[in-house]
């Protein structure tokens, strides 16, 4: 019987987990994910672009800056878990990024320069992540369209001419 009562239960979380009422981000699909080169954006391209009208001296920071961070979240591969008002996002071999939907930010550090405020909102079908540093802000909205992920990403900084924007497409891998 406590076996059946606790099968149930699963069961019953499973159907929650998945149907469209139960989660403020019903539309992002919980899997691993793995990028998809061909359809996302050049993401040094698209920095270049963004740095254009700087000035000669400000270029190199902003580019360094831009190229470590993006790293992270244009990884080659993410594990991203969503389950009530719970978000989850591992990139590669860098931390787990826990957060409550619509809660207080976090704290997570890319590397020891680089400490960023997380927070995630639900949007309709697609979840929204931001990462707030003293300096700039950068927010991914992720969506899941068939079997992949899209994640379009826009960053704003004061080292930057005009925001930068992106967008890397995941397969899913599971």
């Amino acid at each position: 019987m406590r076996h059946w009562t606790w099968s149930a239960a699963i069961g019953a979380a499973i159907l929650i987990s998945s149907s469209g009422s139960a989660s403020p981000a019903q539309g992002v699909v919980s899997g691993n994910y793995v990028k998809d080169g061909e359809r996302s954006d050049d993401v040094f391209q698209a920095i270049e672009s963004a740095i254009a009208g700087l000035p000669s001296e400000a270029s190199p920071l902003a580019r360094m800056r831009l190229r470590k961070s993006t790293a992270a979240t244009g990884a080659g591969s993410i594990r991203i878990s969503v389950w009530a008002d719970r978000f989850s996002i591992k990139y590669d071999a860098h931390r787990l990024i826990a957060v409550l939907i619509g809660g207080e930010p976090i704290k997570w550090k890319l590397v020891e320069e680089l400490v960023f405020d997380v927070s995630a909102k639900a949007n309709g079908e697609a979840i929204s992540l931001t990462f707030r540093a003293d300096d700039s802000e950068r927010t991914i909205v992720y969506r899941s369209v068939g079997q992949q992920l899209v994640a379009e990403t826009t960053i704003i900084g004061p080292l930057l001419s005009t925001p930068l924007h992106y967008t890397l497409v995941y397969n899913r891998a599971n």
